[in-house]
């Protein structure tokens, strides 16, 4: 557990990367179609609820789920029909950024002559569009006032689709800052994150190079973050004995809630990196909190035993 002095070391910062998709399209009118893994839960709350209220949400087998570029596809082209257009977001990025010339003029023709059109957002928000955000956020965080330009930093973050951390050391590379990225294996293998990180560099360059500048990017190459294993390994989803007590007594004693899914596989990291050295230590806060209605529906035993302690 943290100490007080502990907690000045190990910075969190509030990051809303698994932002409300269904909450942004409706705020500017548009329709969003959400694919949740599983089963529909007998009573709809935390992220299930807010998808409910906001989008259209179908509920897929963990078994198709698996295959999750083939079923976003198959759905997307399901809700276009026969005379909509479907495009990912990548290419929705390179159409919009080419002025209609090039390579992407049928793409543009296209989108002019389709009533409806579909764009399909890969989990995660694991497309190159969605690194501009993080890269602002290391814009922001390297001001003076915040953590400078020359201080060396630590971040740590928890890896679902990795796109975040991906993003984080995107713009310390791009900004050329003296910060390294240090993200906790969630969902896949190394490899399976290596060459995710490798992807989205690619994507990134090729969608971005015109606007930034390929001097900007030139120390862009694989690399750039650090994948480590979680202290203790599960298949992701679940939690074990005793986690939820561990969230309950940081937030007890920090104000800072986290979840035993995610966060919490940074919190255990960066407090250990915070004892071992002097380099400031910046844990990033990817959410998840409304997560924890959805866990307390999955592992009543858990939260039952929060009740209890509760009491005692």
């Amino acid at each position: 557990m943290l100490s007080h002095a502990e907690v000045v070391k190990v910075r969190m910062l509030q990051l809303l990367v698994r932002h409300a998709t269904a909450v942004s399209c409706a705020e500017r009118g548009l329709k969003s179609h959400l694919l949740l893994r599983g089963e529909q839960p007998a009573t709809l709350t935390g992220y299930n609820l807010i998808s409910t209220l906001y989008g259209n949400v179908r509920y897929v087998p963990r078994s198709l789920y698996a295959r999750r570029e083939e079923m976003l596809l198959k759905h997307a082209h399901l809700v276009a029909g026969n005379v909509g257009l479907v495009l990912s977001l990548a290419e929705l990025e390179a159409s919009l950024s080419s002025n209609g010339c090039g390579e992407h003029s049928s793409l543009v023709n296209a989108l002019t002559k389709r009533s409806k059109k579909v764009v399909v957002i890969n989990e995660g928000a694991g497309d190159a569009a969605a690194l501009l955000g993080v890269v602002r956020l290391v814009e922001y965080l390297s001001q003076d006032h915040l953590f400078g330009k020359d201080q060396p930093i630590k971040i740590i973050i928890d890896a679902g689709t990795g796109t975040t951390a991906v993003g984080l050391g995107i713009g310390a590379a791009c900004l050329g800052l003296p910060w390294e990225v240090t993200a906790v294996m969630l969902v896949d293998t190394i490899d399976g994150y290596q060459k995710k990180e490798e992807s989205l560099i690619s994507e990134f360059r090729r969608c971005f190079t015109l606007h930034l500048g390929e001097q900007v990017l030139s120390g862009l190459e694989p690399g750039i973050v650090q994948w480590v294993e979680r202290s203790s390994p599960r298949k992701f989803g679940n939690i074990l004995k005793g986690e939820v007590e561990i969230c309950q007594k940081i937030a007890q004693e920090t104000g800072i809630l986290i979840d035993p899914v995610y966060t919490l596989a940074a919190w255990e990291l960066a407090t250990q990196l915070g004892q071992e050295g002097n380099a400031k230590v910046v844990m990033l806060h990817t959410g998840g909190t409304l997560g924890m209605f959805g866990l307390a529906q999955r592992y009543k035993s858990y939260f039952e035993m929060l009740k209890d302690e509760s009491c005692s």
